[in-house]
């Protein structure tokens, strides 16, 4: 009889998890929140530990044929002087977050798992249930929260150890890709940039051939910089040369898809409970700085769903899991 997880939250994590045990013979249900499975966060750089575990999947050439590589980096201070120039390092690909869940919800459907929208976790429970907050309880082999850095089933099997809220925080969004830009570099390519003035940056790059990523990063306090919608008028004063970009962020209508939220670090007393599992930011939230969050994610999720295959015993595949996994994590 085919084992059965039950998922809280449909972001990267959430979905590998349910690809990978799919793929294993598992009957899988994932709980999303929203009304609609969009990722938050925008834009992603895909390094080669990420490229791996899609690749497994089976998703890596849907997922990379709407990514564009960032063949050069650079870095820039308040007058647009270039600092430091990355060109000729190794690339590393960028791609829509939307682009990778929508891959991802298609891939778990086609293998026969469900994607539940509009059901709101409230709770685990260590000997394997799943509670939504309309009350009704779900029985599983495994339990995995992958609920984010807020996660509601890490906190009711109390399993949190410490969270560092840090300093700054940033708000991420999508704008279009001027033609003068994509002239300027060549095809299927792009250029991205980290530019600070101050205690505010801007990290700028294409995540698709005709659409910008931009994380709008300031201090905690910082009224004018934390503003949502985007006081466009006081980031120009700061890094004035990237005044086009701002005048294209003036246009954007989808101010309820963007918060600014700030940044936190998260160490769990273990990532496991009984047969409850923690993925993802609920189990090792990092700061994007670091670059590896997301990816360190997709990582841990697919190895859980591997050592559970090579193991009947949940707990030892369990225990397994975060023995390998858990020292590479907290390295990075």
């Amino acid at each position: 009889m085919a084992r059965h997880a039950e998922i809280a939250g449909a972001g990267f994590s959430g979905l590998v998890a349910a690809v990978a045990l799919l793929q294993r013979g598992w009957t899988v249900r994932v709980h999303e929140r929203t009304p609609l499975l969009r990722s938050e966060g925008f834009g992603i750089s895909i390094h080669e530990n990420g490229r791996r575990v899609f690749a497994a999947l089976g998703a890596l050439d849907a997922i990379m044929a709407k990514s564009i590589r960032v063949h050069r980096r650079l870095v820039r201070n308040g007058s647009g002087e270039v600092t430091a120039d990355r060109t000729g390092k190794v690339a590393v690909h960028r791609v829509s977050r939307q682009n990778i869940v929508a891959t991802l919800a298609a891939k778990a459907a086609a293998l026969g798992g469900e994607v539940a929208t509009d059901s709101a976790v409230a709770s685990a429970e260590p000997e394997g249930a799943l509670v939504l907050e309309d009350g009704r309880r779900f029985k599983a082999d495994l339990i995995i929260g992958a609920d984010g850095y807020n996660s509601r089933v890490r906190e009711s099997v109390d399993l949190l150890a410490q969270r560092i809220v840090l300093r700054d925080g940033a708000m991420r969004l999508i704008i279009p890709r001027g033609a003068e830009e994509r002239a300027a570099d060549p095809e299927g390519c792009a250029t991205g940039s980290e530019n600070w003035s101050g205690t505010r940056r801007v990290v700028y790059g294409a995540c698709a051939a005709d659409e910008v990523y931009m994380a709008l990063s300031c201090l905690y306090g910082d009224e004018d910089g934390m503003a949502v919608p985007v006081r466009t008028d006081a980031w120009r004063r700061s890094l004035p040369y990237l005044g086009n970009a701002f005048d294209r962020i003036d246009g954007l209508t989808e101010w309820d898809r963007v918060k600014w939220v700030r940044f936190q670090t998260i160490k769990l007393k273990r990532w496991s409970r009984g047969r409850v599992a923690i993925v993802g930011d609920a189990a090792h939230a990092m700061p994007p700085n670091l670059g590896q969050g997301g990816n360190c994610a997709i990582m841990n999720a697919f190895s859980l769903a591997v050592a559970l295959e090579s193991n009947n015993d949940l707990q030892v595949g369990l225990a397994l899991w975060e023995r390998n996994e858990r020292p590479i994590t907290e390295y990075a």
